[in-house]
């Protein structure tokens, strides 16, 4: 596993133990602005995660078609890309 791997697990193992920790505040009703800064955590390890998994994929799988003789695969990488760009701005 590489570097941006590593850094995006252990990102959602932190994002996995915050949820954990909004649930159970959420439980015992704790004040709002203590589970929303907990819970604006959560969403800043998220992005994070997503920022190193698509920087990896750059730069394993997007870099490999590029230089590809392949069209279709080429294609193929760029609407990949096209997808997860439209999903990010949801």
């Amino acid at each position: 596993m590489n570097t941006r791997k590593k850094r995006a697990l252990v990102a959602a193992k932190k994002a996995r133990t915050h949820i954990e920790k909004v649930i159970g505040m959420l439980e015992a009703d704790h004040y709002c602005i203590d589970v929303l800064q907990q819970a604006l955590a959560i969403q800043g390890l998220w992005k994070g995660a997503i920022r190193n998994i698509l920087l990896n994929h750059i730069e394993t799988c997007v870099s490999d078609a590029l230089t590809s003789k392949d069209e279709i695969r080429r294609e193929r990488t760029f609407k990949e890309l096209e997808k997860v760009m439209e999903l990010a701005d949801r």
